[in-house]
């Protein structure tokens, strides 16, 4: 016979369901840790799944205090760097030239007739790529303090011509690498010896009164100083705004066509100067007028070295000096270039570059201190790099992840690696190009991106969460992707490395 049973059905099932779940309980034990990843699995999921894995990458992470390398993947191989070719610009400039160099302006008077009239006034410039509003309350205050200056000692006239020397840069404005469809645009502005603004000017535009009315297309500072012609007309309310800049490099007028919705509300437009030494030279000129001083003779630009160095020889055997304008240090001009990743201030720091070592400044002698200085005192493989300009703005460059890390480790060891670090892009960090990114690393992440079409990276230096500090060069290329996807995979990577390479 079987027993009966002892216990009511509706009971026992509530029974066995609790004896059921206190016996899983039991034999669980404590939770157990999730599972751990290690970086470099981080590092091939990204890079092997789709659509990142049509990507190109390179990666190199460094430990500088155990001389280890913790993660690599085609770290030898040469990828365009986009923006993180300015760290060759800013390392070079502060090892060769040193955190504290200034750049000096000066104006010389030249045949004294007496305190207040002279008969020739030049400026002497040098390329300095601070007289902005960057820097300054706007961005014609740098001429402004130069006339302000020379108006102090009592000058009101000058009877001869008023003589820029600009030839300190050569004439090449434009990099010859660089898009075509990049050129009205401040980002690809032209450079020169002599140059205010960051080789831009602005443009007010605002609608007409009324349909089919030509818009109100206003240069700032003045039609004289940039030629514009617009032909730009005002469409009915609430219609697209449609804007066409067309820009000739060596061309002094700048052809603007397009329309304006009715009811648009005025805005600002910032667009590349054609010339920018003409453009600061006549600015300076009106600078000396509102200043009660007045030219009676020319307004004259001198490239020719030769002829320069003839006018300087003849200025600083005799004549005066009326006027100087410095510049801010280096640190915060490599500060401008890195952390913001300005490009025009790159370019001018490349041929200042070339002009004090080489005598001019050009692209090809500042490539060739660069070249040097990454040989000589960084100790690259020459065939690990190739370089075409400053900014990475041209797609010719060529750097690999591991000459990247060796050139951050030289600056880390440098006597102005603390000025070198604190002029890079950090999260959090306002006006940075990771101000928005990698929230949650504050302060312990420094670094330098870089983005054009299809080519992303970021280097720079971690600090992981063992209090290890890392160096890290991360480099995609052939992306074909938008930058958005490319940044994100690269800032799980980043996540990863501060987790010292082992992230859940």
């Amino acid at each position: 016979m079987r027993a009966r049973n002892r216990f009511p059905l509706r009971l026992l099932r509530p029974l066995c369901l609790t004896l059921a779940l206190t016996g899983c309980a039991q034999a669980a034990g404590p939770a157990l840790p999730a599972p751990r990843t290690s970086l470099a699995a981080v590092l091939d999921s990204i890079t092997s799944t789709p659509p990142l894995n049509r990507t190109h990458w390179g990666v190199m992470v460094h430990d500088p205090a155990a001389g280890t390398t913790t993660l690599s993947l085609n770290a030898d191989r040469h990828f365009i760097p986009a923006s993180n070719t300015k760290l060759v610009v800013a390392t070079v400039a502060l090892g060769e030239l040193g955190p504290a160099y200034r750049y000096e302006t000066k104006l010389w008077a030249a045949n004294s007739v007496s305190d207040s009239v002279v008969g020739e006034l030049m400026l002497v410039a040098t390329g300095d790529p601070t007289m902005s509003s960057r820097f300054l309350p706007d961005d014609f205050a740098a001429l402004d303090s130069i006339a302000a200056g020379a108006a102090a000692t009592g000058l009101r006239r000058v009877t001869g011509d008023l003589v820029i020397d600009a030839s300190a840069f050569d004439e090449e404005r434009v990099h010859a690498t660089w898009e075509i469809g990049d050129l009205p645009f401040g980002y690809a502005a032209p450079v020169g010896a002599f140059a205010i603004g960051e080789g831009t000017f602005s443009i007010v535009r605002a609608p007409g009164d009324s349909v089919g009315a030509p818009a109100r297309i206003t240069v700032v500072g003045g039609a004289h100083l940039q030629p514009v012609a617009a032909n730009v007309t005002t469409d009915t309310a609430g219609a697209p705004t449609r804007w066409q800049v067309d820009y000739i490099a060596r061309g002094d007028s700048i052809r603007i066509t397009g329309s304006l919705a009715l009811d648009a509300a005025p805005d600002t437009v910032r667009l590349a100067v054609t010339d920018p030494v003409a453009y600061a030279s006549r600015a300076f000129s009106h600078a000396l007028q509102r200043r009660g001083i007045v030219v009676e003779g020319a307004l004259r630009i001198v490239h020719d070295s030769a002829h320069a160095a003839a006018l300087r020889s003849r200025a600083e055997s005799g004549l005066h000096v009326v006027a100087t304008y410095n510049s801010p240090a280096m640190a915060d001009i490599v500060a401008a270039i890195l952390q913001p990743s300005q490009n025009w201030i790159a370019e001018q720091v490349l041929k200042t570059l070339g002009a004090l070592r080489r005598g001019r400044g050009t692209w090809a002698t500042g490539l060739a201190i660069e070249r040097r200085y990454l040989i000589e005192r960084v100790g690259l493989d020459s065939l690990a790099f190739s370089l075409r300009d400053a900014s990475g703005l041209s797609a010719q460059n060529l750097l690999t992840p591991r000459s990247i890390v060796q050139i951050l480790q030289h600056a880390r060891n440098a006597a102005w690696g603390g000025e070198f670090r604190r002029a890079l892009a950090a999260p959090g960090l306002r006006g940075s190009t990771l101000a928005t990114r990698l929230q949650g690393l504050e302060g312990r992440v420094q670094a330098k991106t870089g983005t054009i079409t299809n080519v992303n990276s970021l280097s720079g230096f971690i600090t992981a969460d063992d209090g290890r500090e890392l160096i890290f060069s991360i480099m995609t290329n052939g992306s074909g992707l938008p930058s958005a996807t490319v940044r994100a995979a690269i800032d799980r990577l980043v996540l990863a490395i501060a987790r010292q390479g082992e992230v859940r």
